[in-house]
């Protein structure tokens, strides 16, 4: 079943920040969402639904909050009432291939879908495919049914794992639909528009994927100016962990303290300790308000 022909338009909608741009009034626009994300206050609609985890590896916290070490290796957190609320849409609803095994009352669900796994890899190298997250998957959906035209919203990848493991295969997905051509980037009202001949990416200017704050090698990496602060806090952290070895091992009060010009003089061990500690506090300090001005400065 395709969702789209080659005219129409989708927006892939996500839970960071940006997704209160999406443009829920733009009555030509199909918007795809996935997992949980309709639980957000102010989600206004969608024309088809993706949750690709298996069905029978769902963790429901009890209470609401959870942590991360809470949850069961291979499993996916969701609401208690996730597995009622997909069965009951009017939309299609993308799962897993393997869904009806997962969860034989999903077998009945009208609008439940085999996400189309096997074709969407053909397309795009077979057993070399490279997909790490739900998002890039639906990127490869629309893809592969030929949509020309995709607005992304919500979407920032910017969490350590996500940053690592899934932003370059999506970022290199948003370069296949724009292709290796001529291409113009312009920024209006918030949004920024990479349009060429082969295709039109709409994302928000505020999403951090498709962009950097400086260009290498022709501009200085702004991590640069943090490094001899990151280097002096590496060396006090050295210097407490040999001081609290050496406090395991001789009264504390000793006169073994040396300054930098070799001489010896008397300071007890937790007085250089508390000093050190006084150190890293202003230098913790001094970076915390390199990254604040870094992220206002952007």
């Amino acid at each position: 079943m395709s969702l789209t022909s080659n005219s129409e338009r989708v927006a892939i909608v996500g839970t960071a920040q940006t997704w209160q741009k999406t443009p829920w009034t733009d009555p030509g626009l199909k918007i795809w969402s996935l997992n949980d994300a309709y639980r957000m206050k102010g989600f206004v609609r969608a024309d088809a639904w993706y949750d690709l985890h298996p069905l029978n590896k769902f963790y429901h916290p009890e209470n609401g909050m959870v942590y991360a070490h809470q949850v069961p290796p291979g499993h996916y957190c969701r609401p208690v009432d996730h597995l009622t609320w997909l069965a009951g849409q009017s939309i299609p609803v993308w799962l897993h291939p393997d869904y009806a095994e997962q969860h034989p009352e999903a077998a009945s669900w009208p609008m439940a879908r085999a996400f189309p796994k096997d074709a969407i890899e053909a397309h795009f190298g077979g057993t070399g495919a490279y997909f790490t997250s739900s998002p890039a998957w639906m990127i490869g959906q629309a893809l592969m049914e030929g949509v020309k035209e995709l607005h992304i919203y919500g979407i920032h990848l910017a969490t350590e794992h996500e940053y690592i493991e899934q932003r370059p295969n999506f970022e290199m997905l948003c370069g296949a639909l724009l292709g290796r051509g001529k291409r113009t980037v312009s920024v209006h009202d918030g949004m920024r528009r990479y349009e060429s001949a082969d295709g039109l990416l709409v994302i928000p200017e505020a999403a951090p994927i498709l962009q950097s704050s400086f260009q290498y090698a022709f501009e200085p990496r702004p991590a640069s100016y943090t490094e001899t602060h990151k280097w002096e806090l590496h060396k006090i952290d050295l210097k407490r962990g040999r001081l609290i070895e050496a406090l395991k091992r001789k009264p504390a009060w000793l006169p073994w303290i040396a300054v930098p010009d070799g001489r010896m003089f008397t300071k007890t061990a937790q007085e250089e300790l508390f000093r050190l500690d006084a150190l890293a506090a202003d230098t913790h300090e001094i970076l915390g308000r390199m990254h604040a001005e870094a992220q206002i400065h952007g």
